[in-house]
């Protein structure tokens, strides 16, 4: 970590990723930026993590591995690393993910030559467990969240949403300043998203235009109630749709600030978005859960 080069953190939060938590240390110990630190959390694993993790980090002086006697949950995983972590760049990394040698590389490139963004992505692929691609985002599918107000940069995340996702930039990385100004990671449905709205407060957010890397689709968050028992395994949260989406127009009219037009024109977005096909449905499913208990 003896370089010029600013520090870059890499977070790696894992539980129970033994068949490819290898792999992905080795991508992220490949990679050609020089000035890098490597930490991971094993959530109290029940395999093999923790002694193949401790290996690599007695052969590395740049890695530090944390560990936990129980499972906490991926929120407070995901933060612990980010808590424990240096540098003026954070990078979080799925325990199955795959670096291009050059990802960080290029990222900071971005973000050294533009003070004004909060994080630098690429293009990805998601494969299932086989390898197989599932989806692969191209050029055109790229996101720029370019606003010069923050109002602006929040309805640009609606309206990227909406569309459709092209990845997912908070496996990007990210200034430390930028996080330093968000709650970081929530128990909520989807806070990756709440916390990219955030994020879009501080600055905007770019997309290298290589594919640069490659990360497993995980069916451990493909159902809400999945997915809130992988945030935090005592999770009791009732109506998770609703909350999600007193969150969204909290966050919305903090960006707005209090220009009345920003907060009218903010408001009224929002209130398309939640009107959407996709949105009703979580509703739906928060009504139905809450009368049959």
């Amino acid at each position: 970590m003896e370089s010029g080069a600013p520090l870059v953190t890499i977070g790696i939060p894992v539980y129970n990723g033994a068949p490819r938590i290898a792999n992905a240390l080795e991508s992220a110990l490949e990679q050609t930026y020089p000035n890098l630190k490597i930490v991971v959390s094993d959530n109290g694993s029940t395999d093999e993590t923790h002694s193949i993790c401790d290996e690599f980090s007695s052969a590395h002086a740049n890695m530090t591995l944390l560990t936990s006697e129980v499972n906490r949950g991926a929120t407070w995983n995901f933060n612990r690393v980010f808590s424990q972590s240096d540098g003026p760049y954070f990078k979080w990394m799925g325990h199955d993910d795959l670096l291009d040698r050059t990802a960080l590389e290029k990222a900071v490139a971005a973000l050294e030559a533009d003070p004004g963004l909060a994080i630098a992505h690429w293009l990805e692929q998601i494969v299932d467990d086989n390898g197989v691609v599932l989806r692969e985002y191209g050029p055109s599918q790229g996101f720029e969240i370019d606003g010069d107000s923050s109002a602006e940069r929040f309805r640009q995340m609606l309206d990227w949403r909406r569309s459709g996702f092209a990845g997912d930039p908070i496996y990007g990385v990210i200034r430390r300043s930028a996080l330093d100004k968000t709650r970081l990671l929530s128990n909520m449905h989807n806070p990756n998203y709440l916390l990219l709205e955030e994020l879009a407060s501080a600055g905007k957010i770019t997309t290298v235009p290589e594919m640069l890397s490659t990360r497993v689709y995980n069916d451990v968050r493909v159902t809400t109630k999945k997915l809130l028992t992988w945030l935090d395994p005592t999770s009791e949260r009732k109506l998770p749709h609703f909350e999600r989406a007193r969150e969204h127009f909290r966050i919305g009219l903090s960006m707005a600030g209090g220009t009345p037009v920003e907060r009218f024109r903010t408001s009224s977005v929002l209130v398309r978005y939640h009107l959407a096909p996709r949105e009703l449905k979580g509703f739906a499913w928060d009504l139905k859960e809450l009368f049959q208990q």
